[in-house]
C-alpha cells in the first residue's frame, strides 16, 4: 500500500521519514482524541491554540475556582464543561446534586478508574474491581463508620497515639519539626524542656501534618508498635502525593504509549511501585506474625469466634470480614491510608488555620472540651458527640476550605439526560463546584457565607427541631458537600471525624496558636485542590493543659 502512495525512487531514509510523522500524527491524533470535548454542552477556560490542551489543564489546576466561577456566571442554570488535568469534565450547578445523588447510572468508584490508571503495577491498589474490594467497604462500614464501637474502641487509642506522636514531632528544642527513625513514646527530656517553649516559636505545621495524621491513623489501621514503624510511615505519607505525580506523569503520555511509559520509561512509576514493594516489606511480616499467633492460641478460641474478632485494629479486622477469603491486606492497608491522610490532614491544617485566624473561638472551644472530657471522666462513649461547638467549627472550616474544587465526582455508565435536556454520554466525567458553598450570592449563608462563624452550625443544630443531626460535621446536604452527597458520600467520613477532633483537642491544649504580625492564613498553592503554602509559618508556644489527655 506505501508504494502506491510513495514514489518508487525514495530511498529508505524517506519511508523512514515518512513512518515516523505517520507515528507522530497518531499519537497526536490519540492524546486529542482522549482530551475531546462533549458535544452539545458549551466549553468554558480554554486558552487560546492549546491545540494539546497542556495550559488549559495546568491553568484549571492552578485556577480551579476563578475557572468554575467564570463558567457558573456565563451558564448559572446550565451544564457546562472544563478541561481538567484528568481530562474534559461536565460541571453542574448545584441545583443538579438532589437530582443525581442516589443515581445507580453514576459511579464514583468509575472515577477513581479513570483518574488514576489502576491496570498499571504501583498504581493498582486504587482499582475498584478485584478481591478484596467488598472486604474493604465491608470493614469501613462495620468499625470505621461512627457509633459506639468508634468512640468506645478507638478514640483513647487515637489521643494516645497523638499524644505520642507530638512529643516525638514538636520537639521542644527546634522550631523545626522532628520525625525520629524510631518514635517511641514521650520522653522526659520533653517536659525538661518546657520552659524553652514559652516563648512563640515559629512552625511550618502543613508539613507535619501527614506525619501526625498518618500516625495516628495507623494506630487504627496498624495497631502499635507497627503504626510508629518509620519505613511505614515513610510509605504511607509519600504514597499518595508520589501516586498524584505519577499520574500526571502518565496523562502526560499519548494512551498508546502509555504501558510501555508506565512499565519502562517514567521514573515516578517506578517510584510508586518501590514504595509498594517496601509496604509490602512491613505490613506483610506484621501480618504472617499476627497470623501464626493466632494459629498458636487458636485453641482458645471462643465457639463461633471467626479469626480476627476481638482484636483492636484493621488487620484483625480485614481477617475477621474475609472469613478465610483469599484478599490483599497490603493494597488495602495502602488504600486506607492513601484516603485517610490526606484529606484529614489537610482539614486538620485548615481547621487549625481557621482558629488561629479567628482566635476568639479557641478559647470557647477549650472551654467545651475541658468540661465534656472532667464529665465523661476521659475519653468515653458519646465524648466525641457532645463536642458540639467543636463540631460546628470543623464544619465551618470544611464549607470554607473543601479539600476539592468539585464534590459528587462521578462517571456516567450509562448514558442519561438531566431534567433541563442535558444529554452525558456514558464515560462522562462530572462535578459540582464547592465554591458555592462559600458565595455570597449563591450559597444559602447570604453575606456571611465568606466568614469563619464557629457556631454557625451548633445554632442550626438548636434551632433545628427533631432534625439537629443533619447539620454534624459527619452530615451531607445539598448546601454542604466537603464529604459528597447521597449513597456514594464518603464512609470514612466517622473516622475522619473523631481523628481530627482528638487531634485538635491535643493541639489547642497544648499550645497556643496565632499568626505571626501582619500575616494570616495562606493561600491555596493550587486550587483545584485545597493545599496551602507548604512554607507558611504559624506562631506556636508550650501551655499547661487544663486535664491530662490520657
Amino acid at each position: 500500500m506505501l508504494s502506491q502512495i510513495l514514489p518508487a525512487h525514495l530511498g529508505w531514509a524517506a519511508w523512514l521519514l515518512f513512518a515516523v510523522v505517520l507515528t507522530a500524527a497518531a499519537l497526536i491524533y490519540s492524546f486529542i482524541y482522549e482530551d475531546r470535548p462533549y458535544p452539545n454542552i458549551p466549553i468554558v477556560g480554554q486558552v487560546p491554540w492549546d491545540f494539546l490542551n497542556m495550559k488549559t489543564k495546568e491553568r484549571f489546576v492552578r485556577y480551579a475556582n476563578e475557572v468554575l466561577a467564570q463558567g457558573l456566571l456565563e451558564h448559572p442554570h446550565r451544564p457546562f464543561q472544563v478541561n481538567g488535568a484528568n481530562g474534559p469534565l461536565i460541571i453542574l450547578p448545584p441545583r443538579f446534586a438532589n437530582e443525581i445523588r442516589h443515581d445507580p447510572r453514576l459511579s464514583f468508584t468509575g472515577v477513581i478508574e479513570h483518574n488514576f490508571f489502576p491496570t498499571y503495577p504501583g498504581l493498582d491498589i486504587f482499582s475498584p474491581i478485584g478481591p478484596g474490594n467488598d472486604i474493604l467497604q465491608t470493614v469501613v462500614r462495620k468499625h470505621l463508620s461512627g457509633g459506639a464501637a468508634l468512640d468506645t474502641a478507638l478514640t483513647p487509642a487515637l489521643s494516645d497515639e497523638m499524644r505520642r506522636a507530638l512529643a516525638s514531632t514538636i520537639t521542644p528544642l527546634t522550631t523545626t519539626p522532628h520525625f525520629p527513625s524510631s518514635p517511641s513514646s514521650p520522653s522526659s527530656s520533653s517536659a525538661d524542656a518546657t520552659k524553652d517553649t514559652q516563648q512563640w516559636q515559629p512552625l511550618k505545621f502543613f508539613p507535619l501534618a501527614p506525619h501526625l495524621t498518618a500516625r495516628v491513623s495507623s494506630r487504627a489501621f496498624l495497631g502499635a508498635p507497627l503504626c510508629r514503624d518509620a519505613a511505614w510511615l515513610d510509605v504511607a505519607v509519600r504514597y499518595t502525593v508520589d501516586a498524584f505525580f505519577a499520574v500526571r506523569a502518565l496523562r502526560t503520555v499519548p494512551p498508546v504509549l502509555r504501558a510501555v511509559a508506565a512499565g519502562y520509561v517514567l521514573p515516578e512509576m517506578r517510584v510508586v511501585r518501590e514504595e509498594v514493594g517496601r509496604a509490602r516489606e512491613v505490613v506483610g511480616g506484621e501480618v504472617e506474625k499476627r497470623r501464626r499467633e493466632r494459629l498458636e492460641r487458636g485453641v482458645g478460641r471462643k465457639e463461633g469466634e471467626k479469626e480476627g474478632e476481638g482484636e483492636g485494629d484493621a488487620i484483625a479486622w480485614f481477617d475477621e470480614v474475609a472469613g478465610g477469603r483469599e484478599y490483599d491486606i497490603v493494597r488495602e492497608q495502602l488504600m486506607l491510608s492513601v484516603a485517610a491522610i490526606h484529606t484529614t490532614s489537610v482539614t486538620l491544617v485548615a481547621l487549625l488555620y481557621d482558629l488561629a485566624e479567628n482566635p476568639e473561638w479557641i478559647g470557647r472551644v477549650r472551654e467545651e472540651v475541658v468540661a465534656v472530657l472532667r464529665e465523661d471522666g476521659g475519653w468515653k462513649r458519646g465524648t466525641l458527640g457532645k463536642m458540639r461547638l467543636l463540631d460546628s467549627c470543623m464544619k465551618e472550616s470544611q464549607r470554607l476550605h473543601t479539600v476539592g474544587a468539585l464534590s459528587m465526582n462521578r462517571r456516567v455508565e450509562q448514558a442519561m439526560t438531566l431534567s433541563d435536556g442535558t444529554h452525558l454520554p456514558r464515560g462522562a466525567l462530572l462535578g459540582i463546584p464547592t465554591l458555592t458553598m462559600r458565595d455570597p450570592v449563591t450559597s444559602c449563608w447570604g453575606p456571611t457565607a465568606p466568614h469563619f462563624i464557629g457556631d454557625r452550625f451548633l445554632k442550626l443544630r438548636e434551632q433545628s427541631s427533631g432534625a439537629g443531626n443533619r447539620h454534624q460535621f459527619v452530615s451531607t446536604s445539598a448546601d454542604h458537600m466537603g464529604f459528597g452527597y447521597g449513597r456514594q458520600a464518603c464512609p470514612g467520613r466517622f473516622f475522619a471525624a473523631a481523628q481530627i477532633k482528638v487531634s485538635i483537642v491535643h493541639l489547642l491544649l497544648n499550645f497556643d496558636w496565632r499568626w505571626p504580625e501582619g500575616k494570616g492564613q495562606p493561600q491555596s498553592v493550587i486550587q483545584s485542590e485545597h493545599i496551602p503554602d507548604p512554607e507558611a509559618e504559624i506562631l506556636f508556644r508550650r501551655r499547661v493543659p487544663e486535664i491530662d489527655l490520657l
